[in-house]
């Protein structure tokens, strides 16, 4: 299917569901332009090749659509990995095993210690009486405002993950960022938290840093605005 046809069926299942762009904007945090620019097939007004692949998986799977085909049917479009099937595990006699849901638990008590720390900061709070080391926020490039980013063509490029090493996601798209962590094998938490100084959508700060090698088992945490 060519890129209009795959156009043409973005927009007919938008239409059949009676929804707007600005419907699909405020939903998906995708703009308008870009949006548009899907439906009639002319990706080359989005900024890079990943921004196609992340904004069309999001917006055929906003609209119930497959997904991965239609990313799949992109010019230049690589395929999907194939992952191995998982070995048999044998449970050793005597050998207790951890209880997935001790493993849950842990997860979201981080998530909600990460979470608490930056609305604490954000809104002002440790004063002297108890001083709290934080990690001082990324740069945004000076972008302000809540409205979905309106990204220029001249920034920023594809964004390039290098084996081992944690990428630079600061000031990114959310979306785009996910696509290439996904493409790279890359495990990932979202924290996504109000932040009026930051568009929605954009991610303002990560752990850990960037250039900060990948070891077995860690998982970069990343703080984007809601």
């Amino acid at each position: 299917m060519t890129t209009e046809g795959l156009g043409n069926a973005l927009a007919e299942a938008r239409n059949a569901r009676g929804l707007t762009l600005r419907d699909v904007e405020r939903d998906t945090r995708i703009s308008t332009k870009y949006l548009q620019a899907l439906e009639d097939g002319h990706l080359d007004i989005l900024p890079a090749p990943v921004y196609a692949r992340a904004f069309m998986r999001t917006y055929a799977q906003y609209l119930g659509l497959d997904a991965a085909q239609f990313v799949q049917q992109l010019p230049g479009a690589r395929p999907e990995p194939e992952l191995p099937p998982l070995p048999d595990v044998h449970r050793e006699v005597g050998m207790p095993l951890v209880s997935a849901s001790w493993m849950i638990a842990g997860v979201v008590v981080v998530l909600l210690l990460v979470v608490g720390v930056v609305m604490f900061w954000d809104r002002g709070g440790g004063g002297s009486d108890s001083p709290v080391s934080v990690q001082e926020p990324i740069p945004t490039n000076g972008r302000q405002g809540a409205e979905p980013p309106d990204i220029p063509a001249d920034e920023p490029g594809e964004l390039v993950i290098e084996d081992g090493v944690t990428p630079d996601l600061a000031a990114q798209h959310l979306l785009v960022a996910i696509t290439a962590l996904t493409d790279a094998g890359v495990p990932y938490v979202v924290v996504e938290v109000d932040n009026d100084a930051v568009p929605s959508g954009i991610i303002f700060n990560q752990s850990p840093l960037a250039g900060t090698p990948l070891n077995d088992g860690i998982v970069v945490t990343i703080l984007a605005s809601r």
